[in-house]
């Protein structure tokens, strides 16, 4: 997953002599709200629409902006790509060289389709969402509950939920049913806050416990 394999290199580019007005109008072709400045080969700045809409004559050429250059290597991860366009809010983020030169950019459409690729998004199975103290986590102990049920684990992303403290865990399985997995987790009194069902598929265990949830309402 590095930047170079999903480089996007029909974005224009803008130089130096180019007016505010042709730099707004290809933005507004592209749907972007930035475009790389280019001297020769080599990137120089990042040019945002706030900057141009800020001149008051489109006539007049944009020279040289504030030097703001965030720019990521072409053997860089798609994990530094992501943490600077979330970081500064960019509809796209150059890649360049080691020296500086510029190779195309990564746009936010082609980082959501490089995350989908990423998490398996596409790939048939279930999605677990566990919730639990950071100290409780042990990805070994998870892995070995999942493979009990001869399932496996192709993506597991974790954050900490700021109000509480608490690490919530999405694991995405190989497996439609999830209902042998999610009573293993419980079995080891793990929170199971979610979980999501290719097909929507429940085992007779769960489904009479939706029957009694379902007569108690009805009371």
């Amino acid at each position: 997953m590095l930047a170079k394999d999903f480089i996007t290199k029909e974005i224009p580019v803008l130089k130096s002599f180019d007016t505010v007005e042709y730099g707004l109008s290809l933005m507004d072709d592209f749907k972007l709200r930035h475009l790389p400045l280019l001297e020769e080969n080599t990137y120089r700045c990042l040019v945002s629409d706030k900057e141009l809409l800020a001149i008051s004559d489109p006539k007049v050429t944009i020279g040289e902006p504030v030097l703001f250059a965030p720019s990521v290597k072409e053997n860089g991860h798609l994990h530094e790509v992501l943490a600077l366009m979330t970081r500064y809010g960019l509809s796209l983020l150059p890649i360049v060289t080691t020296d500086g030169h510029y190779l195309g950019v990564i746009t936010r459409d082609r980082l959501i389709d490089a995350l989908a690729e990423l998490c398996n998004a596409d790939s048939s199975g279930s999605v677990i969402v566990l919730e639990m103290l950071p100290q409780d986590y042990a990805l070994s102990e998870i892995a070995r509950i999942i493979e009990s049920n001869n399932a496996h684990v192709q993506n597991l992303l974790s954050y900490t939920d700021k109000d509480t403290g608490r690490l919530i865990i999405t694991i995405k399985i190989d497996l439609e049913d999830a209902s042998p997995v999610i009573r293993s987790f419980e079995r080891f009194n793990y929170t199971v806050l979610y979980h999501f069902m290719e097909k929507g598929m429940v085992d007779e265990a769960l489904q009479q416990r939706m029957n009694e949830l379902i007569h108690y309402i009805n009371m």
